[in-house]
Order: C-alpha cells, then sequence, then structure tokens
C-alpha cells in the first residue's frame, strides 16, 4: 500500500473529528502516514474560498452536522471558548515533531482539549500545559517558544500550506493517497474501498464531467 497523507488545522472541527475517526479506524494500522498542519485561513483566501464561519446559515448548518456526528460516533464535542482563534502556535508546534506516530498522538490530545474539553489552546503556555497532562509529554516541550524557533516551525507551516494548494487541498481534513484527494472527515471508507480495489474506480465520467462545457 502507498502512504497516506492527512492534512489538517485545529481551527476545523472536522479535522477533530477526521483525526478522531481515523485514529479509530483499521487504516491507522494498515498505513503508513503524515500528518500535515496547515494554515487552512490562508488556503480559504488563495483558493477564493469562504469558510463557514463567514457564511451564516452554513455556519449553522456545519456546527449541527459536526455535533451530529459526534453524537452518533460517541466523540466528546463542546467547541472551544473562542472561535475562531489563533491556530498557528499549534501548526507550528506539531511541525516541531518529526515522528509521525507522536505526532498523530499530539495532535489527537490537542485537538481534544480544544473541540471535546474546552479548552484554549492558542499560545505556547497554553499548548505546554495542556500537553503536561498526557502521558507522552517530553521535556523539551516546555519551552515550545524556543523548540518552535530552533525547528524554524514557521516557515514549516508556509511551505506546507503551499504545497497544500498545489496539490488542490481546498479544506481539512483532507486525506491525500495515490495521487487522490479524499476531502473530509466522512471518507474514510470511501478510501478503504478505494485501497481495497482502485480498479473498481476507473470507470467512472469523471473526465466528461470536468471538461463539460459552461451551458451559460
Amino acid at each position: 500500500m502507498k502512504p497516506l497523507e492527512i492534512f489538517i488545522d485545529i481551527i476545523s472541527p472536522y479535522a477533530y473529528l477526521g483525526l478522531e475517526l481515523f485514529s479509530r479506524h483499521a487504516l491507522s494500522e494498515k498505513l503508513e502516514f503524515t500528518i500535515t498542519p496547515v494554515a487552512l485561513g490562508s488556503i480559504l483566501n488563495v483558493t477564493g474560498n469562504p469558510g463557514p464561519a463567514n457564511i451564516a446559515p452554513k455556519r449553522k448548518v456545519a456546527l449541527l452536522d459536526f455535533c451530529m456526528q459526534c453524537a452518533l460516533y460517541e466523540i466528546p464535542a463542546q467547541g472551544p471558548p473562542q472561535h475562531p482563534f489563533n491556530p498557528m502556535p499549534v501548526l507550528r508546534f506539531l511541525h516541531c515533531i518529526d515522528d509521525q506516530d507522536l505526532r498523530l498522538r499530539a495532535a489527537l490530545w490537542l485537538n481534544k482539549a480544544c473541540w471535546a474539553d474546552g479548552l484554549a489552546v492558542d499560545d505556547e503556555d497554553a499548548i505546554s500545559l495542556v500537553l503536561s497532562q498526557s502521558d507522552f509529554y517530553l521535556g523539551e516541550w516546555g519551552d515550545i517558544s524556543a523548540l518552535i524557533k530552533e525547528k524554524r516551525a514557521r516557515k514549516a507551516v508556509k511551505l506546507a500550506t503551499a504545497r497544500a494548494v498545489e496539490l488542490d487541498v481546498f479544506g481539512v481534513p483532507t486525506f491525500r493517497y495515490d495521487g487522490i484527494n479524499f476531502w473530509g472527515s466522512d471518507r474514510l471508507e470511501l478510501l478503504a474501498a478505494y485501497i481495497e480495489a482502485p480498479d473498481k474506480f476507473n470507470d467512472t465520467h469523471y473526465s466528461k464531467m470536468l471538461n463539460t462545457p459552461s451551458g451559460f
């Protein structure tokens, strides 16, 4: 099987939901994966795609959908103390973790703190405090500001975000496998089906529909 790349941003409730579902799915044990934190706000700006928070009906529907899905899968959710918030400290910190299994654990822990426990994780001190409650806390995480600077994590987030745009990533979570973007927290079963039998998806009319001329 080929490697999987998962694009996330803690600012999105669906990234939290997607990571939780992925961690419970058999794919998390079968696949070699990379967790790639990106700045969703920058992606939305570049692609001219307003986020749900900026469209009142979409915000209401999306939040209800998120809460209902969390209830369906028994995933706790109450939301952060304020939203939107600054996700950059978390994104930069996660890029400092080279081991992908540990990066996933840290991402899950921080997302749970934010979206399940309602805690603020929008600065380095808050991140360090939250992580100190985990069973995988590392001493080097005590000064996250220094770690981010040492690892040049600011640049890492910018490069990852630019690369995501080049790969047609426009939202999170996006599960990228075999050059295909599976967008959304509800795409794991489709991804699993594709991995099991990719030839099944060869005879679609995607190319025709993609190139259909406008009728206006």
